[in-house]
């Protein structure tokens, strides 16, 4: 027989493996999102912050230069508002590409400037910083000799010195990014944008590196400038796009893997063996009980506790089901301890009072081999109170791989007080040689061999086995039996018990319990 799943297991293992397959693909989706956000905020950070230095370096750079320029001539002989001074100031003006004019003051008069000769008042501008070699800077100021558009102003002494702010913010390197230069009190160079210059007023304070009101931003200090670099959250959902796109064949694979794992997950958790496994971890197994019965009488003295698998959706699954694959994968034991754990919990109120006599409890090769279904059975019964002369132990040909092992455990379990029991007796090879070595108790007449008899018909097998067993002194137990012809023939010939489905096929301990309670069979005589 095949272990089938029921459709009920078979659907609830179905819908968690789609749903752990759904569950973690969405999690390498989201994961893989994270990671190219991640990546795209740190590759982009990192570029700002390197364009940031970039200009502060270019500002301080150009300022020294400029300072230089000044220093020059504020050391020149030449008169400064000469013909020869204010050609020198124009040749610095020409061959400075940020100096966009020079200017001299002498009494704050604007005396003379690379433009030519002035002779206007002077207007203040307001110094922002001071460089450490003593040059004033003034951020922002509106000259007269040029465009309205705002310098930024360097004096030395009496000269002074106009910028263009669009050298220091040239970002043609660089699309997408806007690039702002100020002082570390967030005096601004130039003219931002609107959006700009507000955001630029809120992040003052703010840590170095940010998502902040639709831009990310990166902040460098550096000397006498703080410099801001920063892009829109639009220019990073771009690069985002790229980077998933670059991510999503790593994505897929991962996928593709991860579904491969829990459909493998899936097929094993459907496979017999993973249903019997869980069964013997949940405990699943129970005991059925066929009756024994005195052929003499019609007493029921007993019973045979037969391993059933019940299942969620009401059926039960029959040993031919199971226990070939049991043995075979080594959970023999573990069933074989829940119907004993079962048997002496279900019928021990029974055999303690003498209601009933004996329960017998078949063992696998695995059990006879291993001995430890000893510990657990005195454990049950001693829980139970039973004595234990009431707990038969059934063992077939099958089984006994080694009758050396074999007598050693049995010996151990009829030490203990167990009756044994030869079952299956006459379906193999070395039936005699059990029947000779081995401590039994009693001798199981096989159903094969039942099945055949007759009244009135002899035969030779049955009673030759009869025969034997008497001049053993062992207890004879008939199984199988289905008619009043076959009972008829055993009882003739002295068999003491039988069982088989003319008195009662295996039942639950509640139907058995009332089986024992309401029912005494007799034969027709």
């Amino acid at each position: 027989f095949l272990l089938k799943v029921t459709h009920m297991s078979r659907a609830r293992i179905v819908r968690t493996g789609i749903a752990a397959g759904l569950l973690g693909v969405a999690l390498l989706m989201a994961g893989t999102g994270y990671l190219a956000w991640t990546l795209v905020v740190q590759h982009t950070a990192e570029r700002l912050e390197t364009l940031a230095r970039l200009a502060s370096q270019r500002a301080d750079s150009t300022v020294a230069q400029a300072a230089a320029a000044l220093r020059e001539l504020n050391r020149s002989p030449l008169p400064p508002c000469s013909a020869e001074g204010i050609e020198q100031m124009r040749l610095l003006v020409i061959d400075t590409l940020a100096v966009k004019a020079v200017g001299y003051v002498e009494e704050e008069v604007f005396a003379c400037s690379s433009w030519g000769v002035e002779g206007h008042a002077l207007e203040q501008w307001p110094e922002d910083l001071r460089t450490a070699d003593g040059i004033g800077v003034s951020i922002n100021v509106q000259p007269s000799v040029t465009s309205a558009k705002p310098m930024l102003a360097l004096r030395d002494a009496a000269f002074n010195l106009l910028l263009d702010p669009e050298h220091f913010l040239e970002t043609s390197l660089a699309p997408g990014v806007s690039l702002a230069l100020g002082t570390p009190a967030g005096h601004w160079l130039g003219t931002p944008a609107n959006g700009f210059a507000h955001f630029l007023a809120r992040i003052h304070g703010e840590p170095h590196t940010a998502l902040r009101d639709g831009y990310l931003y990166t902040r460098v200090r550096h000397a006498n400038w703080q410099t801001v670099a920063a892009v829109t959250r639009e220019e990073i959902l771009r690069d985002l796009w790229r980077e998933l796109l670059m991510l999503a064949p790593l994505a897929l694979l991962l996928s593709g893997l991860w579904c491969w794992l829990v459909a493998r997950r899936v097929r094993a958790s459907l496979s017999p063996l993973a249903m019997l496994t869980r069964a013997v971890a949940n405990g699943e197994f129970s005991a059925f009980y066929q009756p024994i019965l005195d052929l003499r009488d019609g007493r029921c003295i007993g019973a045979e506790a037969l391993v059933r698998w019940p299942r969620a959706d009401g059926s039960v699954v029959m040993p031919e089901g199971f226990l070939a694959l049991a043995e075979s994968s080594g959970l023999i034991e573990a069933i074989t301890a829940q119907v004993i754990s079962t048997a002496c919990r279900e019928l021990g109120p029974s055999l303690a009072s003498g209601q009933l006599q004996h329960v017998s409890i078949n063992l696998s090769a695995q059990d006879v081999a291993s001995g430890n279904f000893l510990p657990r059975l005195l454990e049950a019964r001693q829980r139970a109170g039973i004595a234990a002369q009431s707990i038969w132990l059934e063992v077939t040909e099958g089984s006994l791989l080694s009758i050396d092992a074999a007598h050693r455990r049995l010996a151990q379990s009829r030490e203990a007080g167990h009756p044994i029991a030869l079952d299956d007796f006459g379906t193999g090879y070395s039936s005699l040689q059990y029947l000779r070595r081995l401590p039994l108790d009693q001798l199981k007449i096989d159903r094969s061999f039942v099945q055949s008899l007759s009244a009135g018909t002899p035969c030779p097998v049955t009673d030759h086995t009869i025969a034997m067993a008497r001049q053993l002194e062992l207890l004879l137990v008939a199984e199988g039996i289905e008619s009043d012809e076959q009972l008829q023939y055993l009882r003739q010939r002295g068999v003491h018990y039988g069982q088989g489905w003319l008195f009662g096929k295996a039942m639950p301990r509640d139907e058995f319990l009332a089986y024992v309670a309401s029912h005494h069979w007799r034969a027709a005589s």
